[in-house]
Order: structure tokens, then C-alpha cells, then sequence
């Protein structure tokens, strides 16, 4: 089992999320309406406030508690 804070497993998360669903992270940071600047600084320093965690996993309509769980490599 990985050793990261919720924090750095929710920039993991959120890189996942994105490579599954757009082409780029940009183009995910466009739609999303934030810089790319701050979406990669979400995903390579973690994302440390309650309320965005809620509103990604808002936005890519899964729950809060499974954004924040490491995915099986299976």
C-alpha cells in the first residue's frame, strides 16, 4: 500500500481522471475553466482544500470518498 496524504493522492486522482477523459490536460483545464498552472499544481503538490476535492469529483461525477481512494492495479 502506497504511503501518500490524502492530499498527493488526490493530485494522483485527478491526473487519472483526466488522462481517462480528456486528450490533454489542458484541454481538461479549458473546459474546467482554471489555468493550467493550477491544475498542474493540483495534480504534482496535491490538492490541499476540502471544496475543490468535492468540486472535482463533482465535475467528473463520482463520489468524494472515491476520489480520494487509490485505485487496484488490476
Amino acid at each position: 500500500m502506497n504511503n501518500l496524504s490524502p492530499q498527493m493522492l488526490a493530485g494522483k486522482r485527478l491526473r487519472e481522471l483526466i488522462a481517462e477523459n480528456y486528450p490533454s490536460q489542458e484541454e481538461f483545464a479549458d473546459e474546467y475553466g482554471a489555468d493550467i498552472r493550477t491544475v498542474s499544481r493540483y495534480i504534482n503538490n496535491g490538492i490541499n482544500k476540502l471544496d475543490i476535492i468535492q468540486e472535482l469529483a463533482d465535475w467528473f461525477c463520482i463520489d468524494f470518498m472515491d476520489f480520494l481512494q487509490e485505485r487496484d492495479k488490476a
